[in-house]
């Protein structure tokens, strides 16, 4: 985690680097809730998403003005991750459960669209698009006792949509709240354990992003 940190301070150090009027460049954190998506075909494996686990996001952006009110989103960001399932097969002789921690590197890139301002230095934004993934590391659960993921896929690939406010308090400084909604479009699972038939797990993220954008 150390070292992803570094990488973000890094990128927000060269991106304050750039001259161009058109760009702004800010930090993000905020909480997130983290759940799986589950599915299989097989009339023999049942599959469940358990808890949904409150976790966190830290990043560093670029906000690129290409017309007025229009923005292209980009940046690295740090994020957390839970996998909690139950699944059930005669081979496993009765349900198990478990449950994996994982840190993803995300790389957004979303299209991002002000209003004009509904107050005083206020407006609302929207935001789409997708969310490259890079999966650093998975830490077992302490109730992992039969593997039913042997392998994480080391990518993924998400789906993003949101908005928020955003309120400037400076002539180049704005702070903002936003909400966005990430879907997973890739199986996690790349190896399962034998005794199952094919399933998926795909993951959802929903995250409250507090920012500042200088």
């Amino acid at each position: 985690m150390k070292k992803t940190i570094v990488a973000l301070l890094l990128c927000l150090f060269f991106a304050s680097q750039l001259s161009a009027q058109d760009y702004k460049i800010g930090v993000k954190i905020g909480p997130t809730l983290s759940y799986a998506r589950t599915s299989t075909e097989s009339d023999d494996t049942e599959v469940d998403r358990n808890s949904t686990d409150v976790k966190f996001l830290v990043g560093a952006f670029i906000d690129y003005e290409f017309k007025e009110n229009y923005f292209f989103h980009t940046g690295l960001s740090f994020a957390s991750k839970n996998t909690d399932i139950t699944a059930d097969s005669g081979a496993l002789g009765g349900p198990v459960t478990e449950s994996y921690d994982h840190e993803y590197l995300q790389i957004p890139g979303l299209l991002k669209l002000y209003t004009n301002e509904v107050l005083l230095d206020t407006k609302v934004f929207f935001n789409f698009g997708v969310m490259p993934e890079v999966r650093l590391k998975t830490k077992e659960g302490d109730n992992v006792t039969v593997k039913l993921v042997e392998k994480f896929r080391p990518v993924d690939l998400s789906g993003t949509l949101g908005g928020g406010v955003e309120k400037r308090i400076g002539t180049t400084t704005s702070i903002s709240v936003g909400l966005n909604y990430n879907i997973g479009f890739f199986n996690m699972v790349k190896d399962r354990n034998d005794a199952l038939d094919e399933f998926s797990v795909k993951s959802n993220l929903l995250a409250l992003e507090f920012a500042i954008k200088f």
